[in-house]
């Protein structure tokens, strides 16, 4: 296996978060035998098509840097990675997690939620009427996570401009995707420069 230096994993991690955000994708369809989440589709594991629990990868470096902030959006650096998190007035808190592989996630959490490792819930999300939905799973923080977020997911939420998530019976709004979108930019001018 290769080694990549620090460096080059951010260059590629870059390339990968440009990449989502770059031109629209055709909307992902389930293929005979596999299921889509929020836009990602994957081999059917079950009759109930639902996606085993996983747990984010784990980094060597736990270090975190905050790299831009606009409204109620920030954008942070957490080792090789990044996280793009809007706050809400009541302490929640949704996340898009980018891993310097390539891949997307989400997080959402809440102060009230007490919830056990493995609990699943229903997910949707919808940016400028578009909606994906999916399944979240509880980490063992209790806090519920999405994994393979796919890109065109994300490129609606770039250039969306309201979005709303809902879980049962929670909701949260976010009202000004533009700011989601400076923080996002400040990561890809960041990471672009840490790459020379």
């Amino acid at each position: 296996m290769v080694k990549l230096s620090r460096v080059a994993v951010s260059a590629l991690f870059a390339f990968g978060l440009a990449g989502a955000l770059a031109g629209a994708t055709t909307p992902a369809s389930a293929a005979p035998g596999e299921v889509c989440y929020f836009g990602e589709c994957r081999a059917s594991t079950g009759p109930s098509a639902r996606p085993a629990p996983t747990t984010a990868p784990t980094k060597t470096s736990t270090q975190s840097k905050l790299i831009a902030k606009r409204g109620s959006w920030s954008a942070v650096l957490i080792g090789e990675g990044a996280m793009i998190v809007d706050e809400f007035a009541n302490g929640s808190k949704f996340a898009i997690l980018a891993y310097p592989e390539g891949k997307f996630g989400l997080m959402l959490m809440h102060p009230e939620w007490r919830l056990k490792a493995g609990h699943r819930a229903e997910m949707s999300v919808t940016i400028d009427g578009e909606v994906y939905k999916g399944t979240a799973v509880a980490n063992d923080k209790g806090i519920l996570q999405v994994e393979g977020a796919s890109k065109e997911m994300l490129q609606r939420l770039y250039r969306g401009r309201q979005g709303r998530i809902e879980v049962g019976d929670y909701s949260f709004t976010m009202t000004n995707l533009a700011d989601a979108r400076a923080v996002i930019d400040a990561v890809l001018a960041h990471l672009k420069i840490a790459s020379r």
